[in-house]
């Protein structure tokens, strides 16, 4: 009985630990548009910022 109780609390807090999967409202930026390559921004449409090392934010390709 206590071992079914640990196993059942074991597994919901393992399912509580599991990180989620990434929403799908993160906004979207159309090419042309800044954007940082963290994706702090947004994520670009086609999946690629194009930011130089030094500059503060890049252009969507």
């Amino acid at each position: 009985m206590r071992f079914t109780f640990f196993a059942a609390l074991a597994l919901l807090g393992t399912a509580f630990a599991a990180p989620t999967a990434p929403t799908t409202s993160t906004a979207t930026i159309p090419a042309g548009q800044t954007c940082k390559k963290d994706g702090s921004m947004g994520v670009c449409q086609s999946g690629y910022c194009l930011q130089d090392e030094k500059a503060s934010s890049g252009v969507c390709k």
